[in-house]
């Protein structure tokens, strides 16, 4: 592999599964990077991820989430593996559309093809660090630099499932379940902060409070109703069938009863207003060099 490499000399592969948004997002990128390939419906994100390292010609590849709608400024870019490991995952980190974060949920990632077929994650796991995420088992460049939008509510499904998911992984230190008493103590603080903005933020969106039930529902399941969370798409779709969604408010209020109670997290549930000017008060991003780590 050369020493340098430019973004525009990557394969770019789309992955999707049962994105409501998937076929806008996809012609989206197609008109910003007309060479993107596609994954769609592979089960599993083991597998799908495999998948899309078989679909790519070049050695490192850029993965885009089906949710995930990409800056233009991320092709200007050109990598230099003095920098940064390309055997590592490189996140790049995405504003949520939802609650205004901005962190490696749902970025672009790029992959070197090797790790990325060699890996037992998810599906394929073969220890329960891995069944959760990549990211605790696989080594990971996280980057500083945000060049893509995480759009996850597009529908009331899609955001429940999306903050399930965070919900589960915030609330967990390095892919393991913490003990309720420990909680506050044991999780890293640039987590729970995380996990809390999920909780109580997205009020002012359409379906944010289905992306706040879902994080609150995820966090419960697993800090205090101890469940195994099986994270892949279908079974976290089966919590959300469970749901009454006519009775949306009462059901924030039980989750937040609870989490308060056994927790002691405060999850405040922030109206319209109190929602934006969360969002207008958080500091703006700034990025600097494409391969610059998080702090």
């Amino acid at each position: 592999m050369a020493e340098k490499i430019k973004i525009l000399d990557l394969d770019f592969v789309f992955i999707s599964y049962k994105e409501p948004n998937c076929e806008e997002n996809y012609a989206d990128l197609l008109n910003k990077v007309p060479w993107a390939k596609r994954v769609h419906g592979v089960k599993g994100f083991d597998s799908a991820h495999k998948a899309a390292a078989m679909k790519a010609d070049t050695d490192f590849f850029i993965s885009v989430d089906g949710d995930n709608i990409i800056d233009e400024t991320f092709l200007l870019q050109t990598l230099d593996w003095s920098k940064t490991n390309p055997k590592h995952v490189h996140r790049w980190r995405a504003k949520n559309i939802v609650n205004g974060l901005v962190y490696g949920n749902g970025g672009l990632v790029g992959w070197h093809k090797d790790t990325c077929l060699s890996m037992q994650t998810h599906e394929n796991a073969v220890n329960e660090q891995s069944k959760k995420d990549f990211c605790w088992t696989v080594p990971h460049a996280n980057l500083h630099n945000c060049y893509s939008t995480s759009v996850i509510n597009s529908s009331a499904k899609q955001a429940f499932i999306a903050g399930y998911r965070e919900g589960v992984k915030l609330s967990m230190d390095r892919g393991k379940r913490v003990d309720p008493t420990q909680f506050k103590r044991q999780i890293a603080n640039s987590n729970l902060i995380k996990l809390s903005t999920w909780m109580t933020v997205g009020s002012d969106v359409d379906h944010g409070k289905f992306a706040m039930l879902g994080s609150r529902a995820g966090c419960y399941d697993l800090s205090v109703n101890n469940e195994s969370c099986d994270l892949e798409l279908e079974t976290v779709e089966g919590s959300f069938g469970f749901l009454n969604k006519t009775h949306l408010d009462k059901e924030l209020e039980e989750y937040k009863g609870s989490i308060e109670q056994k927790l002691g997290l405060s999850v405040p549930n922030l109206d319209v207003g109190a929602s934006k000017f969360f969002k207008f008060t958080q500091p703006l991003h700034k990025n600097r060099g494409v391969q610059d780590l998080e702090n």
